[in-house]
C-alpha cells in the first residue's frame, strides 16, 4: 500500500484558556486494513498504566513543536526495562479514524524516556506546530498481544523491535495557530 493510500486531515486547531486541542482523521483509502500505533498511556494512581486517550508526546525544539502520537524508539544512549509500545487501533480498508489530542498550556516537553525536568514554552513562542502519527499495515506477520487496563477496557499492543522497523509515519504541514481565547 503506498502512503497516498493513507491520509491525515488535521482540523483548524482549537484553543482554549488551558490547552490546545488537535483534532484529526486518518483515512485508509487503500485496499488492506493497517493499525494505528497512536495508544498513548497514563499512569493511574496505583501505578498501573490506563489509556489516555487524548494525550501525545510532545518535542520542542526552539519555537518548532512536533506533537506526536506513534512508537517512539528508545534512545541509543538509554537503557529500559521494557520500551513504551503505544497501543494499537484497527482501520479497516475504506474506514476513517477519527482522534483528538489535548495539548495542556503552556506547551511542555513529554517523552516516554523524559528523564530531565520537562521544558515548556508558551504558546506565543511557537513558530511552527506539527502533528506525526505513527501507523503499521495489517500482515498475517504482525504479532499482536491482548491486554486489559485496570478500568476493564481491552486493548492490543504489538511487539516493539517489529513495530519500530514497520511503523510508517504521517506528518502534518503547519499547523496554523488559533488567536488567544477570549477571557
Amino acid at each position: 500500500m503506498a502512503e497516498a493510500d493513507v491520509e491525515l486531515k488535521v482540523k483548524p486547531v482549537e484553543r482554549t484558556a488551558e490547552a490546545l486541542v488537535l483534532s484529526y482523521e486518518v483515512h485508509n483509502r487503500g485496499a488492506h486494513a493497517l493499525w494505528l500505533v497512536d495508544g498513548l498511556y497514563d499512569e493511574g494512581p496505583t501505578g498501573r498504566r490506563q489509556l489516555a486517550p487524548d494525550k501525545a508526546y510532545v518535542e520542542l525544539g526552539g519555537s518548532h513543536v512536533v506533537v506526536a502520537r506513534m512508537l517512539l524508539p528508545v534512545p541509543e544512549n538509554m537503557l529500559v526495562e521494557a520500551p513504551e509500545v503505544p497501543a494499537v487501533s484497527r482501520v479497516d480498508a475504506g474506514q476513517t479514524a477519527r482522534r483528538r489530542v489535548v495539548l495542556p498550556l503552556p506547551l511542555t516537553a513529554a517523552s516516554p524516556y523524559g528523564t530531565e525536568p520537562a521544558e515548556t514554552l508558551p504558546l506565543e513562542a511557537v513558530r511552527e506546530l506539527r502533528l506525526r502519527v505513527g501507523y503499521v499495515l495489517d500482515s498475517p506477520e504482525l504479532r499482536r498481544h491482548g491486554a486489559q487496563e485496570a478500568r476493564g477496557t481491552v486493548y492490543e499492543t504489538t511487539e516493539y523491535g517489529q513495530t519500530l522497523k514497520a511503523q510508517r509515519v504521517l506528518e502534518s504541514a503547519p499547523l496554523p495557530l488559533p488567536a488567544a481565547a477570549a477571557k
